[in-house]
């Protein structure tokens, strides 16, 4: 696991914060930004930023051994926002790498508590998630994610094919989780040629309030989100966690469930 921290200046002008994720395990690629090399052999893991880009669109092209990891694709940024941009092999590893974007949410957590994301960009098919051994979301497909607002600690993090209790193709992880931070999480790699790895960006975030969690979910409508908000209230959309699931995410402020469209050429 390849942990890099990074400073992000939260883009008070024109200019949006974009990092290229180089997620295809066991290649080294020449990443290029509307028509410039910024970096010319960006290793397995390595994380491209933060490249200042004007608002508006751009095009990302990743040049690897040969032609078959060969893609490009276009990009559309705003002022002042934080993206993640991320080339990684599709379920099918034998296909051609896609990328997929994903927005940084850099809005301010309660003191002491830190912001969690959680990525599927590697080849495997649709996989659950378990925090602490305990499934938190399930049917997570690639190039979907999910989003955890949780008190600062170090949280246990795998992920198992779906509905099934093994093997598991990835951790345990012990992912620390820092106070006023954004830690995301993007598992790369093959699951059925054991090259399953994981890399951890971190971005500082505003602190406010008195350092409580809020101890409620407010989720998407997909895969076990929905179960459960389902099960932690009788009508009351967004109620408290019962105690089950409250130990479970550790006084969870916020569960999202964000599907991202992987761009392909």
């Amino acid at each position: 696991m390849t942990l890099a921290p990074t400073a992000d200046a939260s883009a008070k002008d024109a200019n949006a914060n974009v990092y290229v994720v180089q997620g295809v395990a066991g290649s080294t690629v020449s990443i290029s930004v509307d028509g410039k090399q910024v970096d010319p052999g960006a290793a397995a893991k390595a994380i491209v930023g933060p490249l200042a880009l004007p608002a508006g669109t751009h095009s990302v092209a990743i040049d690897g051994p040969g032609t078959a990891q060969d893609v490009t694709s276009t990009i559309k940024v705003t002022a002042g926002s934080s993206v993640d941009v991320v080339v990684h092999r599709q379920v099918d590893p034998a296909a051609k790498p896609v990328i997929t974007t994903y927005a940084n949410d850099l809005s301010p957590v309660a003191n002491a508590s830190g912001r969690l994301v959680v990525a599927h960009t590697a080849a495997v098919g649709p996989a659950d998630i378990r925090v602490k051994g305990k499934v938190l979301f399930s049917n997570i497909a690639s190039g979907e994610s999910l989003t955890l607002t949780v008190p600062a600690a170090t949280y246990p993090v795998e992920i198992v094919p779906t509905a099934t209790t093994g093997p598991v193709v990835l951790g345990p992880v012990d992912l620390p989780v820092a106070k006023s931070a954004l830690t995301r999480v993007f598992a790369i790699g093959v699951a059925a040629t054991g090259t399953m790895d994981a890399v951890v960006q971190v971005l500082p975030l505003p602190a406010r309030g008195n350092g409580t969690t809020p101890n409620r979910v407010d989720a998407g409508s997909g895969g076990q989100a929905a179960a459960l908000i389902n099960s932690s209230h009788d009508g009351d959309r967004g109620a408290a966690i019962p105690w089950g699931i409250g130990v479970l995410v550790v006084g969870a402020a916020a569960v999202t469930l964000r599907r991202r469209r992987a761009t392909r050429t």
